[in-house]
């Protein structure tokens, strides 16, 4: 049952390879995800939650919530695409054309931009660790010392392995949106023939493939917040730290 499946997945994700873009797609859903995590971030802050390294990881949980979400609305998509009834009966197996898919439906068209997650809250991570003297008229200043800018590096390598962390969902478009493809048809009873298959639920492969992802993201952006924190405590957001890095001799 094991191998038929296997098979099964196979297929459907070289189909998503040749017709769908499947790393386009996820890549839109993470952009749909990161603007929740931005307003998350947002509402967060905004009642009181000011400390970085308790805020991160809860928008990124509360992303990865919403990531889900998308995954099921773009599984119900597919779902309604596909026309079994004139797929021809097999001894074991009905394989949906996905080759069908992309008439009618948003998500496989576009131009996404890089939808990764990591990048998308509240604040631009933009910043530097330069220490530099004197004054220089109408250009930037780094004001740090040697001890916040360590802390500050540290916290942007943390940043990085975050967002890499969320890019490593996109490498795994095709396998992830394949699995789950051929889970939710399965469950939702849309093959009329199946046999020697395994049936499972589309949750649990989404969870599966995806949730070391998102739990890497939040300890690492967490460790990023609380860097941020310690190295310019007065500042509630990365913004704040980098006007506090730099600064504008006018």
């Amino acid at each position: 049952m094991s191998q038929a499946r296997d098979r099964q997945i196979e297929i459907i994700k070289q189909r998503l390879l040749r017709q769908s873009k499947p790393r386009l797609q996820v890549s839109l859903l993470l952009l749909i995800t990161g603007f929740a995590g931005f307003l998350t971030s947002f509402l967060l802050l905004h009642v009181g939650v000011t400390r970085m390294w308790v805020r991160y990881p809860v928008v990124i949980l509360i992303s990865y919530v919403v990531f889900l979400l998308m995954l099921r609305i773009w599984l119900w998509f597919r779902g309604r695409s596909l026309d079994l009834d004139l797929d021809p009966p097999t001894p074991d197996l009905i394989v949906p054309d996905v080759g069908t898919f992309d008439e009618g439906v948003g998500f496989s068209g576009g131009d996404a931009g890089g939808g990764g997650a990591g990048g998308s809250w509240a604040e631009s991570t933009s910043s530097s660790t330069s220490v530099s003297s004197g004054d220089s008229s109408g250009s930037e200043v780094f004001a740090v010392d040697f001890e916040e800018g360590c802390l500050i590096l540290i916290a942007i390598v943390a940043l990085i392995a975050g967002a890499l962390a969320c890019f490593y969902v996109i490498y795994i478009a095709p396998a992830l949106l394949a699995e789950i493809l051929v889970d939710g048809v399965l469950v939702a009873g849309l093959y009329r023939r199946v046999r020697n298959i395994e049936q499972r639920h589309w949750l649990l492969a989404a969870v599966r493939r995806t949730l070391a992802p998102a739990m890497l993201a939040a300890v690492f952006f967490a460790f990023a917040g609380w860097g941020l924190q310690k190295a310019v405590p007065e500042a509630h957001t990365i913004g704040q730290v980098w006007k506090h890095v730099t600064r504008i001799d006018e």
